[in-house]
């Protein structure tokens, strides 16, 4: 026997597979996206584990040094970062304990930072930085919600160190403490230039400690701290 088909159906099965091969083409047309453009900045964002290690943060050299509007030849990765951290580590659940050597940031347009962010929110934070001179000036800027935090500084630091703490102490070490002028809750490490005082924004160094609960320890990185 045979069954005769019906021919509406058909055509609108039909119409309907040609539909869906439109809309979902072969895997083999999709391709696998590339990677992310490099960035001449680091950044590492662990979930539930700690950072440690060190990084080596090398600015764009003198001679790599162009205007606010460089050729269209110039690569990404030397070309002025605006906007950005040239470092930013972050941790969810564990440690951040890292030792940064900044080479050639005078290199840096002029007014530029060497800009670092470090979080944690359930863990310890310990950061060593070592700059080479001349260099750019730092901005630091260091948060724990839940944990201890120890910044150690450059020698050559020169600026504003605020230090934002809840529920813990608050500790120097001597060197620090000698160079350190307190006013208030503000403290401001080594001396400061007339003319920086006239600025709209402080040229110079500057850094930021917030710690929610948990002790605070500042010192220089050519000081033992066995931390």
């Amino acid at each position: 026997m045979i069954i005769p088909q019906d021919s509406t159906k058909s055509t609108d099965d039909a119409s309907l597979s040609k539909q869906m091969a439109a809309s979902y083409p072969p895997d083999s047309q999709l391709g696998e996206p590339g990677p992310p453009p490099y960035e001449s900045h680091s950044t590492i964002t662990p979930v539930l584990s700690s950072v440690a290690g060190s990084q080596t943060l090398s600015l764009p050299r003198p001679h790599q040094l162009h205007s606010h509007h460089p050729p269209p030849g110039l690569p990404m990765a030397v070309r002025a970062l605006r906007g950005k951290r040239h470092l930013s580590l972050s941790a969810l659940m564990g440690d951040v304990r890292a030792v940064v050597y900044i080479t050639g940031s005078r290199a840096l347009p002029l007014g530029g930072k060497t800009r670092m962010d470090v979080q944690s929110m359930m863990g310890t934070i310990r950061l060593e930085l070592h700059a080479e001179e001349p260099r750019a000036p730092l901005c630091i800027d260091v948060h724990a919600r839940l944990g201890e935090s120890t910044l150690l500084l450059p020698r050559s630091f020169r600026g504003p160190l605020r230090v934002i703490n809840r529920l813990g102490d608050v500790s120097m070490s001597e060197d620090l403490r000698r160079a350190t002028r307190s006013f208030g809750d503000s403290l401001f490490v080594g001396d400061w230039r007339e003319e920086e005082l006239k600025q709209k924004k402080w040229p110079g160094d500057e850094a930021t400690v917030d710690s929610m609960m948990g002790s605070v320890w500042v010192g220089y990185s050519d000081e033992v701290k066995g931390r």
